[in-house]
């Protein structure tokens, strides 16, 4: 199997499967519609299909605990259904409005998402290479640079940030990492994207956080049909028996009014498609056979290969022996194969239509051995999928109707009513012009005053004291204790005369509450960065410019050499990043110190400062060298420093003296 061409990772084009490109165009012609005349094959797609769907269904208690979720951090919090007095189910915002109520939202759900979502970004994930024997360390830097490179084309910062906000609401997470055309590129390049999870199905018998029982995934893609004829057709014939097969399996002509919002996705079925598109299902399981496994004396290399593989390794064993006759060496000096044969399992992909039609079918051709997808389910306890939003929903319900009683207790209580006896009204006045007159600027009513009649006066009461306001207080208090989020780590104002270490103590306390809910994520980037790592090896092979941005880089590490890593195996590891203000300003600080102790010259400061002006000074210095070397050579630039220019390597005073003043800093 040819592994070093690239593939789609969305809609698999086979293109790898044939080495040779012509000899592919030969054996595959027309081969979707032969792949679909055998009845007993497409038996066993429907059965691998009605599998798929029994795993998706079992997945509806958490697609409709997550669609619960996101309504309440959208801010539909009266949605829930409840019994009216004549035992009517309706909606909690109906029945309120039926009481000439207001169905008020007090939304702190949102107000806490946010939260974890801003502590994510000002400290984000970042991956860093390691090779895994100490002789190779020198090439992490360039596997860093790679990775990097790689992740910025896809902008993974934003991608990242949505799929942290998808475990927080959900606690399930699905990335998927593939090699497939840039169009505006035009190139073949790395492509990460997030998989919605309403579309995703496995088998749910899952009990470790890691995945290891995994031996079923996919995902439910509804696509065009043009993009299904492009990736697997092989000929006009092909063509057409895909415009028939999906002639009777496609979604309404018309565009649904809903499907730019979530309620096409919580109404999603199985089998019928929405909107105008095609159905189509990327399946990848665990598959089983008998294996060769050779272990190559030659290349140090330890391989599989099907059954059918042996006469071409035989032939090859022959040939290093005809070659080693021709070059006067015995049979017996000829360095061997060892082959075993050993049962084995292996990730295997199949695409097929909702008739269990096959469109695609081979062995995983990834370097990883596995599917392209990433799982996390957390917390995963006794397989229970959850995500944190979900243990704040009761709070949020309370404090709803706790906002919507004191609104109507306001608003039934007596507030300046004027109470006026009858008799009090003068002769030819009606209470209406009494009414007016009273209220009116400057207004006079004369009337003649009886004894025992009291006078009108004004009756205004404040709310009653039922404790209602008591509780709510006790409610926001307890959103942000079960969440972890205190008054220092949102941002708010300490009370006057709180010190400022006891404030960051706080807040680093604080951030212990979700320290398990990030390093579960971190975890995962790892994860799916490996695969990113592997994919880039198995497919980058020619030398690339990566042009990272950043000073932290040699240029060397710039530039990805496919042939200076074979054979060698890295990993990633997963750190919190260090890219911020503080951060930045305590290494620029200690950078000055070191430049002032003559223990780093000015340009060695510049490359690793985070100043903006950094780099155009870097570029003054580096074109100042090389007009002093033209015009004579480093000699004459070292006669210019003794004549009172400038310093080779370093600054002049006036500007070493504007770094060193506070303002000179420059912190983005």
């Amino acid at each position: 199997m040819a592994k070093n061409k690239p593939i789609d990772s969305y809609l698999y084009s086979a293109d790898y499967l044939v080495p040779d490109r012509e000899e592919k165009k030969k054996s595959t012609k027309g081969a979707i519609s032969k792949l679909n005349t055998d009845p007993d094959r497409t038996v066993e797609n429907q059965r691998l299909l009605e599998r798929c769907s029994e795993y998706w269904s079992s997945l509806d208690d958490f697609r409709s605990r997550r669609e619960r979720a996101r309504r309440y951090e959208r801010g539909d919090q009266w949605f829930e259904q409840i019994q009216n007095d004549d035992g009517e189910w309706i909606t909690e915002e109906e029945l309120i409005l039926s009481e000439n109520r207001l169905a008020l939202k007090q939304n702190v759900i949102r107000q806490l998402v946010k939260n974890l979502l801003g502590q994510y970004r000002t400290s984000p994930a970042q991956s860093v290479v390691n090779s895994r024997t100490r002789e190779d360390a020198s090439l992490s830097e360039m596997m860093t640079n790679a990775l990097q490179a790689a992740k910025d084309l896809n902008l993974s910062t934003e991608v990242d940030a949505q799929q942290f906000h998808e475990h927080l609401l959900s606690g399930m997470m699905v990335g998927k990492v593939g090699f497939q055309p840039w169009k505006e590129l035009d190139r073949n390049d790395i492509t990460i994207d997030n998989i919605n999870v309403n579309r995703v199905f496995y088998n749910t018998d899952v009990l470790d956080i890691r995945t290891k029982d995994l031996n079923m995934i996919g995902e439910i893609i509804d696509t065009d049909l043009d993009k299904i004829i492009s990736t697997f057709a092989r000929s006009e014939e092909d063509a057409e028996w895909l415009k028939e097969e999906y002639s009777a399996h496609r979604g309404a002509n018309a565009v649904r009014q809903d499907a730019l919002t979530a309620d096409a996705l919580d109404s999603l079925d199985f089998y019928n498609p929405q909107e105008t598109k095609c159905r189509l299902y990327e399946i990848w399981y665990l598959r089983s056979e008998w294996r060769l496994w050779v272990h190559d004396y030659a290349e140090g290399s330890y391989k599989s290969y099907p059954l059918e593989y042996k006469p071409l390794l035989d032939q090859e064993m022959q040939n290093r022996i005809d070659q080693a006759e021709i070059n006067g060496i015995a049979p017996d000096q000829v360095v061997g194969m060892e082959i075993e044969k050993k049962y084995e399992q292996f990730w295997y992909v199949k695409f097929l239509t909702p008739t269990g039609s096959l469109l695609y079918e081979g062995e995983t051709p990834y370097l990883h051995q596995s599917h392209p997808y990433t799982l996390n389910l957390y917390p995963l306890l006794d397989g229970e999928v959850w995500g944190i939003v979900e243990d704040v929903i009761d709070q949020q319900r309370y404090i709803n109707r706790l906002m919507s009683l004191l609104d109507y207790i306001m608003g039934t209580q007596a507030k300046g009513l004027l109470a006026i006896p009858e008799e009090a009204v003068p002769e030819g006045m009606k209470p209406e012009d009494y009414a007016d007159e009273w209220t009116k600027v400057g207004g006079i009513i004369l009337y003649k005053s009886k004894g025992g009649i009291p006078a009108p006066q004004i009756i205004s009461s404040n709310s009653s004291n039922i404790g209602a306001s008591e509780i709510l207080g006790i409610q926001m208090q307890l959103v942000n204790e079960l969440t972890g989020q205190n008054p220092a780590i949102q941002g708010q104002q300490g009370p006057s005369g709180t010190p400022a270490s006891k404030y960051a103590m706080e807040a680093q306390n604080s951030s212990m509450n979700n320290r398990d809910l990030m390093d579960n994520f971190y975890s995962w980037i790892q994860r799916r960065d490996n695969k990113i790592l592997q994919t880039i090896m198995q497919f980058y092979n020619e030398k690339i410019y990566l042009g990272v941005s950043g000073k932290s880089y040699s240029e060397e590490a710039k530039w990805y050499d496919p042939e200076a890593i074979k054979g060698i195996s890295f990993m990633v590891n997963v750190s919190q990043s260090q890219d911020t203000p503080v951060f930045r300003q305590m290494i620029d600080d200690t950078l000055m110190k070191l430049m002032e102790m003559n223990a780093i010259d000015a340009k060695m400061f510049l490359e690793n400062s985070s100043m903006p002006f950094s780099d155009k000074i870097l570029d003054a210095i580096g074109k100042r060298e090389e007009e002093m070397t033209e015009r004579g050579g480093m000699d004459a630039l070292d006669q210019e420093a003794q004549q009172g220019g400038m310093p080779q390597g370093n600054l002049p005073p006036e500007i070493i003296a504007g770094l060193k003043k506070p303002e000179g800093l420059g912190l983005q």
